[in-house]
């Protein structure tokens, strides 16, 4: 008997194609030098992905993410706010690496710090404060970690410890490599921050907690102030992959993820260094319409859209209509 394939792969195609869609990995996400490692596929839909008591995946849309009155939003009076420059309100950041055209380019915005997801800052321009982060707790993350962070007032830790691929760490070798590593180095005024957790529930494929399950372990474990304190907490949120979820869902989700993350803070300052909505520029900018002036006037500290580089913040090395609408420019 014989098989025709292409009446067989239109068969299948209705089954394959959700896959196929969500198995590409984002245009940037596979660079390098990029915070993920190339070999990461498309691990920031883990970021919206949750798994239930029986390991089933869900996409991480329920009612707790969407709630925008789950916790008082209340505008922050925390000193986290000044910044380098004196632009707009000190909260505004950029999330970018070496492979990111220059950041003159949003020179005199909205835009008063930014963040390399490592202790590199890659030539920024002097008038943005500079954020260091140590992303894992291994080289060459650690090399040469101690000197490269003196002199910054503010340092980030471990990038997304609950996810596979990433930091990916349990809560107690986080607590131990962050006495060691980022807790020495609060004095004189430095403010440290506890790792960074993506916004997922539930637990990974390691049995880890995910998102603020694992921040509110990691805040009871690391709370003595002679060894082992956060000044603020730290969160990524990416809406759904592909842009399937509407605008509206994505602000509401991205709206409860943060009250969470305030509510999980239990009055720590908090920052979302890295977001993002999936899908074409007019419903990226539709949403960054709405969260911008409620981040703005709530207790968020600082935050950073995800990133600059050509096709989402920049076009040919220049601020695009997205860039200049995140910017203020």
């Amino acid at each position: 008997m014989s098989i025709d394939y292409r009446i067989l792969s239109f068969l299948l195609l209705p089954f394959l194609l959700p896959t196929l869609i969500n198995s590409t990995p984002h245009p940037q996400k596979g660079n390098r030098d990029d915070h993920r490692p190339a070999d990461k596929v498309a691990v920031v839909e883990q970021t919206t992905i949750t798994t239930t008591s029986d390991d089933t995946a869900v996409i991480d849309q329920d009612d707790s993410h969407n709630n925008d009155d789950d916790v008082p939003i209340v505008p922050s009076t925390d000193s986290g706010n000044s910044n380098g420059n004196g632009n707009g309100n000190g909260k505004r950041g950029l999330a970018y690496n070496s492979s990111s055209p220059s950041l003159q380019v949003f020179a005199n915005s909205e835009i008063s710090w930014v963040h390399s997801w490592s202790s590199s800052p890659f030539d920024a321009p002097s008038e943005f404060l500079f954020v260091p982060t140590l992303w894992g707790d291994e080289p060459p993350h650690t090399d040469n970690w101690a000197s490269l962070a003196e002199g910054h007032p503010y340092l980030m830790s471990f990038n997304e410890p609950d996810i596979i691929g990433q930091a990916d760490m349990t809560v107690g070798d986080a607590v131990t490599a962050y006495n060691r590593l980022i807790f020495p180095l609060r004095k004189d005024g430095v403010q440290i921050g506890a790792p960074s957790v993506c916004s997922g529930s539930g637990n990974n494929d390691r049995g880890v907690p995910m998102g603020t399950g694992w921040l509110r372990e990691f805040l009871e474990q690391c709370d003595d102030p002679d060894s082992c304190v956060a000044d603020f907490v730290s969160g990524h949120w990416y809406g759904c992959p592909g842009g399937t979820c509407s605008v509206s869902d994505d602000v509401s989700s991205f709206k409860g993820y943060v009250n969470d993350l305030i509510s999980t803070a239990d009055g720590r300052d908090v920052w979302v260094p890295e977001f993002q909505r999936y899908g074409d520029e007019a419903g990226q900018r539709e949403f960054l319409e709405a969260v911008l002036p409620w981040l703005d006037d709530s207790a968020v500290v600082r935050y950073a859209y995800y990133m600059v580089v050509d096709g989402i913040l920049t076009t040919s090395g220049e601020v695009n209509a997205l860039g200049s609408a995140y910017a203020g420019i």
